[in-house]
């Protein structure tokens, strides 16, 4: 009698447990719904509750197109069920346009809401979602060396363990190692014919006894030995690493994204620093872009075959032993008034891994170029205890 009383519950109980359950997972499998459901009330609120509305998305974030798809389809399920119909323009009251942009720091959400009345924004900052990534073993680790340290900016440097070239706003000092001490030895003046910008910016490149270093708008060539320095007004494409050059804005602090050298005609978005990979036939490029992505580029520079949002300004490429070869040393997307840390990274599928243990630094990453060979990378770094400009060299090493 007893199980002739259950089953009946039972039949009644178990579509309304997977209903929970569906709802559960589906809840589960979308980060945005809360952020969705505030998004949605505010717009309502602002529009002043309208009982019928059209809605029109547009994508500008590095989101993927399927967690696009899946956060339109949320919305548009948030605004029913607040009783709103969605309908074409010409039956609305009010005409709701939904952007999804971003910054450095989070997801942007922006809705123009057209009305009869006026218009009117709705912006929302939305965080992004921790990735669901398996634990990974370091591959590799990520060896830092103090070169130097001053109360001037560093713009650039140049260190082969016998001479240090020091490239800062005003002049190209030189320092000659005296049993492990760096001794001056030159200094050679940099004239400007044009004023500089705030966020200065410089590239030193030393062959030999030769000296060349850009700065915006200035081309400076010379020697240490004689010592003797011209500098001109030059808008010359710098050379950003051995197999990359690119046009600097003279009076901006990043690259305007038009290419030279092996890539003369190329165009990709402005960027702060960049990397040319060759391997064999393959050629690969990366790019931290001034809207906070960075890009990478495979074989061609038509269309970046993957995006990352989550990268620093400044980024430098090493040639190592380890994994695949090349890694991407990357900064993190902190402001000045916060320390600075380093990681290498590797492009697997597309896919942007990291490949070592975060190194902290005393403060900012200010500058970030390619070292003496393919095996370094030189950093700026601004100390925030002492507020002095320090000099480091990384490399990597293979982990046993």
């Amino acid at each position: 009698m007893s199980r002739i009383a259950i089953r009946p519950c039972l039949t009644l109980l178990i579509p309304v447990l997977l209903l929970v359950y569906c709802g559960a997972q589906q809840e589960a499998a979308s980060p945005w719904q809360t952020q969705a459901g505030e998004f949605v009330q505010s717009i309502l609120a602002r529009a002043g509750t309208p009982s019928a509305i059209t809605v029109n998305f547009d994508n500008a974030s590095a989101i993927s197109s399927a967690d696009y798809d899946a956060l339109k389809k949320i919305l548009l399920t948030d605004f029913r069920n607040s009783g709103v119909r969605l309908v074409k323009a010409e039956l609305s009251q009010a005409q709701v346009q939904i952007t999804f942009s971003e910054n450095w720091q989070s997801y942007v959400w922006v809705a123009n809401i057209r009305q009869a009345s006026g218009n009117q924004v709705v912006i929302k900052k939305v965080a992004r979602p921790q990735k669901s990534s398996s634990t990974r073993t370091p591959t590799l680790t990520l060896r830092r060396n103090l070169v130097w340290q001053q109360e001037a900016p560093i713009l650039d440097l140049f260190n082969d363990g016998k001479s240090l070239i020091i490239l800062e706003s005003e002049q190209i000092a030189a320092y000659a190692n005296d049993n492990g001490q760096w001794r001056p030895r030159q200094t050679l003046a940099i004239s400007h014919e044009r004023s500089s910008p705030r966020d200065l910016r410089g590239r030193l490149q030393v062959n030999g006894s030769q000296i060349t270093a850009f700065l915006p708008g200035t081309l400076c060539s010379g020697s240490i030995s004689p010592p003797a320095l011209q500098c001109r007004t030059s808008d010359d494409p710098w050379q950003v690493d051995q197999n990359l050059a690119a046009f600097f804005s003279p009076a901006r602090n990043f690259f305007t994204g038009v290419l030279a050298g092996h890539s003369a005609g190329e165009t990709v978005p402005a960027f702060f620093s960049g990397a040319a990979i060759e391997k064999g036939d393959l050629r690969q490029w990366v790019f931290a872009g001034t809207d906070g992505r960075a890009r990478l580029y495979i074989s061609n520079l038509a269309t970046p075959v993957s995006t990352v949002s989550d990268w620093g300004s400044n980024i430098a490429a090493v040639q190592s032993s380890c994994g695949t070869g090349w890694q991407v040393l990357i900064t993190f997307p902190n402001d000045l008034t916060h320390a600075d840390a380093v990681q290498a990274m590797e492009f697997q599928n597309h896919e942007a891994v990291s490949v070592s243990s975060s190194t902290e630094l005393s403060g900012p990453v200010l500058a970030f170029w390619p070292g003496e060979t393919p095996q370094t990378a030189n950093a700026v770094v601004q100390s925030l205890a002492t507020n002095k400009y320090e000099a480091w060299n990384f490399t990597v090493a293979c982990n046993p």
